[in-house]
C-alpha cells in the first residue's frame, strides 16, 4: 500500500457524502494495482485548523494510511487543530475516531438528522500521538 496525494475526490465523497470546496486536498492509500483503498480529504482551511473526512475499504488500510492522516495537517501544513465530526449512530465512526484521540468537543442534538446527533471532534497536535515531535 503506498500513500499518495490526490486532487480526485470522488472515492470519499461516494463513501462519506462530504461535499468539498476548491481549497479541499486529500491523501489516498493506493493498493499495488492501483486501485484507492482508503483517503482523507482536507477542506474548510483556518490558519490554524483544517476539518477532515475519512474512508477506507477496509480497517487494514488504516494500518498505511493514518500515520499520514495526521503528519500531513499538523506537521506539513503547520495547522494546530485537525476537526472532524460524525452521525452518533455511526457506531463505527464514533469508536474509531476515539481510539485514535480524538476529543467530543460538542454534540448537535437532531444535528445529523430528527433523532440523530451530529458530533464535532478535535485534535490539537500536542495530543497526537501519531506525530514526531522535534526536541530542539
Amino acid at each position: 500500500m503506498k500513500i499518495e496525494s490526490t486532487h480526485e475526490f470522488g472515492w470519499i465523497i461516494e463513501r462519506t457524502g462530504c461535499a468539498l470546496t476548491a481549497n479541499a486536498r486529500a491523501i489516498q492509500a493506493v493498493d499495488d494495482h492501483g486501485v484507492v483503498r482508503g483517503m482523507v480529504a482536507y477542506d474548510f482551511w483556518t490558519p490554524n485548523s483544517v476539518w477532515c473526512h475519512m474512508a477506507v475499504d477496509a480497517p487494514i488500510v488504516w494500518r498505511s494510511l493514518i500515520p499520514a492522516v495526521f503528519t500531513y495537517p499538523l506537521q506539513e501544513a503547520g495547522r494546530g487543530v485537525l476537526l472532524a465530526c460524525n452521525s452518533a449512530r455511526n457506531e463505527k465512526a464514533v469508536n474509531l475516531t476515539r481510539r485514535l484521540g480524538f476529543s467530543e468537543t460538542h454534540r448537535v442534538r437532531d444535528g445529523w438528522t430528527l433523532g440523530e446527533d451530529l458530533i464535532f471532534w478535535e485534535m490539537r497536535k500536542e495530543n497526537c500521538r501519531f506525530i514526531t515531535r522535534s526536541t530542539a
